[in-house]
């Protein structure tokens, strides 16, 4: 036998060895945990758990909930309702009930921290519980729930939100956290609605739609979402939906004698898909006239936004990040105290109109 025979039977002896030694599960014999919700009840951590059921085909997804005193036991509890071991690596959508986000994250943000199991997960919160929302997936497929936050986050308006971002604002200085809230709408349809601002490890308010998308202008690179406002011209009115495909944000401080002005600079590309026939964008004055009207509007309502913010003591923009980087003398509790809540703001917006439709 050759040399090179020799080889490649080693090589073919090494692989069978290392096969042999490498844990492996069965696919039916595991509870793949797709969605986890967390939430507070009586005093009670409670997790919730979609799993795909193997065993009945008529019924594809099985719904279990525990409740446990602190979280290192949740997992246990959970496992006793189930005929197989849970596996939470395969975690795609983490969500946080109303009474938990207002009690706290820190307990449960923890040990999700140290766990190596936990890839990267979207998480969200709900203005309900994690089991309804859960309820509701159960017909769908196991991964409806992250396709649909990814769309919104994708496509509409959605800041970006996952356990790296968590991990970033819990654990860093000069920002608070911010999620995605999760809602159940009229027809019994799960939708993504607006989002949840925290201060520290507790929720504070929700915003809404809208202020959620001025919020992404703000803070995010993809700004992909629909602006609605409201257009007066020539004598009419109308409310007006504006795409934005992408653009740019710039956040400056700027001294002043009474203390720090903040201006936003947002320099967008829109596009519009359908416009009232008594606009005419081919026509130099009306293209002013519009490109006027939504640029201050935007710039109101991100003004209105950043105060309200401002009013209720959070960051989401993470302004006392950027102040820190370039005032290394001044720490996070110093910025919060003395220069926050005496800020100025200024909303510059300047619009590209790339596209435009007609409509009746």
């Amino acid at each position: 036998m050759t040399n090179n025979t020799f080889i490649k039977m080693g090589i073919v002896a090494l692989i069978l060895i290392l096969t042999g030694c490498v844990p492996h599960n069965i696919i039916n014999e595991v509870s793949l945990m797709h969605n986890v919700g967390y939430d507070k009840e009586d005093e009670m951590l409670k997790a919730s758990v979609v799993y795909p059921n193997y065993a009945e085909s008529d019924n594809p997804a099985a719904l279990i909930t525990a409740a446990a005193k602190n979280p290192s036991s949740l997992q246990e509890e959970l496992s006793h309702k189930s005929q197989f071991p849970f596996e939470i690596g395969q975690v795609r959508v983490m969500i946080f009930g109303d009474q938990l986000s207002r009690d706290g994250l820190a307990s449960i943000l923890d040990p999700i921290c140290k766990d190596p199991k936990i890839g990267i997960v979207r998480i969200v919160i709900t203005d309900g519980t994690p089991d309804l929302i859960l309820s509701k997936t159960l017909n769908e497929s196991p991964l409806f729930l992250m396709d649909l936050i990814d769309k919104s986050i994708e496509n509409e308006g959605i800041p970006e939100s996952n356990s790296h971002v968590m991990y970033d604002q819990f654990f860093g200085s000069g920002i608070d956290m911010s999620f995605p809230n999760l809602t159940v709408d009229s027809k019994g349809k799960i939708k993504v609605d607006g989002m949840g601002i925290f201060k520290g490890e507790k929720l504070a308010f929700r915003i809404s739609e809208k202020e959620t998308f001025l919020l992404k202008l703000m803070t995010d690179k993809n700004k992909r979402g629909v602006y609605s406002f409201d257009l007066k011209m020539h004598g009419h009115k109308a409310n007006i939906g504006v795409r934005t495909n992408y653009g740019k944000h710039k956040v400056k401080f700027i001294k002043e004698n009474f203390g720090e002005h903040v201006r936003i600079s947002l320099n967008l590309d829109v596009e519009l898909d359908a416009l009232p026939e008594w606009i005419n964008l081919e026509d130099e004055k009306d293209l002013k006239l519009f490109k006027n009207a939504v640029q201050k509007s935007i710039s109101n309502d991100a003004e209105l936004l950043l105060r309200d913010f401002q009013k209720n003591g959070v960051d989401p923009l993470g302004l006392g990040r950027v102040y820190i980087a370039h005032h290394r003398n001044y720490s996070e509790q110093s910025f919060y105290d003395r220069i926050y809540p005496n800020m100025k703001y200024e909303v510059i917006t300047k619009i590209t109109v790339r596209q435009t439709g007609v409509g009746n």
